[in-house]
Parts: C-alpha cells; sequence; structure tokens
C-alpha cells in the first residue's frame, strides 16, 4: 500500500481505537457508578469507626507507598529518592483520573523518570521488574490464608477456590520466572514469539534489535542490579502489599469485626486486582462493588461492608490524588526549567511507552 493511504488509514484506527475504549468506558462506568453512589453514601456513618482508624490507616498507606519507592530505586539501580517518591505519586494520580489503571500510570512514570535523566534501558527494565514483582507478591498472598481456609471455620466455597487459584497462580508466575533467570533459550523463544506477533499486528519495528536479545539484556542487566540487593527487594515488596492490607485490616475493625483476618486477605487481593481493571480510572466502582461483595460474603453485615469499603478507599485511593497531582506540577515545573518537554500522559486508550522498543512487555 502506498504511503499516503498507510498516513490516511493510520489515523483512522487511532479514532476507532478510542471510539472502542470511550465506549467501553463509558459503559463501565454506567454499570459501576450505583456502588460509587452507595459506598458513598454512608459517609455520615464515618463517625461510627473507632477512634483513630483513619489516623492509623493513613500512616500504614503512607509506609507502603515508602516500600514502594524504596523497590523503585533498588529495581531502577538509582538512590534518587526524591524521583522515585514525586514520579509514582504523580503517575498514581494520572492513572487515578484518567482510565487505564497500571498500564497508564506505568506509561506516565516512563516518561517522567526518563526526562529525568534515566536510560530508556534502565527505565525499561526497572519498571518492568516492578510490575512482575507487584503481580508475583499479591498472588503470593493468597498462600497464607489457604491453610486457614481448609482447617478452620466452614467458609464460602467460592473464596476456598479463589485462594487455592492464587496459589497456583503464584506457584506458576515462580516457576516461569526462574526459568527465564536460568536459562536463555526459553527468553529468546518468547522474543521470537513477540516479534512474530508485531509483525503480525504491523507493529514490528525492522530497525530496533530483536526481542529476544533485548529480553536477554534486559535479564543480565536485572542479575546484575539485584545481585547484592535482592533480599530488601523482597522486603519493600512484601512491604508494599503487607501494610496496605493492614490499612484494611484497620478499616474492617474499625466497624468492629475483628475475626475475618484469613478471609479479609482474600479479600484484599481482589480488591487490588479489581484496581488493575482498566475500564475506570484505578478500578473505580469495580473495587468499591467486589469489595463490599466480598466482605458481605465474608460474613459482614452489608452497611458494615459499604463503611468499611469507603473508609479503606478513602485512604488508599483518594487521599493520595492531591499530593499526587502537586508531585505532578512541582515534576513538570523542573523538567520546564531544564527545557525537558513531555507529554502531560498517555491519549485516553493508549498506554503505550514512548518507545516500546525499549521496553520489555509488562505482565
Amino acid at each position: 500500500m502506498p504511503a499516503t493511504g498507510l498516513s490516511r488509514l493510520r489515523p483512522n484506527r487511532k479514532f476507532v481505537r478510542r471510539a472502542i475504549w470511550l465506549t467501553v468506558t463509558a459503559v463501565s462506568v454506567y454499570l459501576v457508578i450505583p456502588s460509587v453512589i452507595e459506598v458513598f453514601s454512608s459517609w455520615p456513618e464515618l463517625e461510627r469507626l473507632r477512634s483513630g482508624s483513619l489516623a492509623l490507616m493513613t500512616l500504614l498507606t503512607l509506609l507502603s507507598l515508602v516500600c514502594f519507592w524504596v523497590l523503585l530505586g533498588l529495581c531502577l539501580d538509582s538512590r534518587r529518592w526524591g524521583l522515585m517518591a514525586m514520579s509514582q505519586l504523580a503517575s498514581s494520580a494520572v492513572a487515578r483520573i484518567v482510565p487505564g489503571g497500571a498500564a497508564t500510570a506505568t506509561a506516565v512514570q516512563y516518561r517522567l523518570i526518563k526526562a529525568a535523566g534515566v536510560s530508556s534501558e534502565q527505565a525499561g527494565t526497572g519498571l518492568t521488574v516492578v510490575t512482575v514483582l507487584n503481580f508475583a507478591v499479591l498472588f503470593s498472598l493468597p498462600i497464607f490464608a489457604v491453610p486457614a481456609l481448609l482447617f478452620g471455620p466452614p467458609v464460602a466455597s467460592l473464596l476456598l477456590r479463589a485462594a487455592l487459584a492464587g496459589a497456583i497462580g503464584f506457584v506458576a508466575m515462580a516457576i516461569i520466572g526462574g526459568v527465564f533467570l536460568a536459562w536463555d533459550r526459553p527468553l529468546r523463544l518468547l522474543g521470537r514469539a513477540i516479534d512474530w506477533v508485531a509483525q503480525r499486528l504491523h507493529r514490528f519495528d525492522p530497525s530496533a534489535p530483536p526481542r529476544a536479545t533485548r529480553l536477554l539484556e534486559a535479564r543480565n542487566l536485572l542479575r546484575r542490579n539485584l545481585a547484592d540487593t535482592w533480599f530488601w527487594v523482597v522486603v519493600a515488596s512484601f512491604g508494599k502489599w503487607g501494610f496496605e492490607y493492614f490499612a484494611l485490616v484497620l478499616a474492617v475493625r474499625g466497624v468492629g469485626h475483628d475475626d475475618l483476618s484469613s478471609v479479609l486477605l482474600l479479600a484484599f487481593v481482589a480488591a487490588a486486582l479489581l484496581s488493575r481493571i482498566p475500564f475506570t480510572p484505578g478500578g473505580l466502582g469495580f473495587v468499591e462493588a467486589g469489595l463490599t461483595s466480598t466482605l458481605v460474603l465474608a460474613g459482614m453485615s452489608t452497611g458494615d461492608a459499604v463503611l468499611a469499603t469507603l473508609a479503606y478507599r478513602l485512604v488508599t485511593y483518594w487521599l493520595p490524588i492531591p499530593f499526587g497531582a502537586l508531585a505532578y506540577g512541582i515534576n513538570r515545573w523542573q523538567l520546564h526549567r531544564r527545557g525537558v518537554e513531555i507529554e502531560s500522559f498517555p491519549e485516553f486508550g493508549e498506554h503505550e511507552l514512548e518507545h516500546p522498543s525499549d521496553f520489555t512487555p509488562t505482565a
């Protein structure tokens, strides 16, 4: 096809993609908005929470963020902690305002970190590792709930199946990750498969090195960067999720429930996964509906479940937004002073990084 034909076709494809994404987002918002309204309608009941619950939940959320900033610094092999904190807060705020979920946050953070002087290879590999570690640790959490669910008081079979599925998922991810870290051939096969798919989708860049080569280089860079810090990487990964989980525990205990620890862990994992749904900002609506339903399934009354969900989302979702917006503004101001221009955020419905050839696909 002549170049002029391609230039005409691409805008049409982009328009269709945006239209589809807008339609899916609009339908999603329509479906979940009743859950959001129900949760926020319990606002006056926040006074029922135990004294100090919200303050302690805020502290735990802050500790969770600090662990995430440490994890970012270790995986990016950077000790610019201010950059780690500001870029994470900024990207997280954008992801809570526009649809796209974790993909939007990663793309924005990549652009901010790269604009601050971190190389494409270092930024892409580091953020990929952070994404994979986050999912791996998240899927590992149900393992801790399985013994209590199997040998403790009877629970809904749905919760038990969810715990077992999470445990199996973690084991599978651990095995696959170990294979990719230990041997070159599986990575080469994966790289060739990605290139083959990219060719079929007309997204292949013939001028870029083969994907297999870039995957091996990223894996070797990861080995070098984390050789002496793997222990703290593991601690920071579990700390990130652990402190956030205890924020949910405090929200549930704040409304008078103290005996849901094992089941609550599954509710937390479900909420974290729902927050990754890209059709609404930060999984808005999906988390409220899913978390409330899971807490009710665990034995809480609907009113208490809604109130606990509201307290948890206030601290972990809404409270960081103004600080993230401030961080984003400071980031932009600093980059402008240096004469560096950067897009505000990925275009609606597009969550790829500036240079996909420099970035290993995230899980």
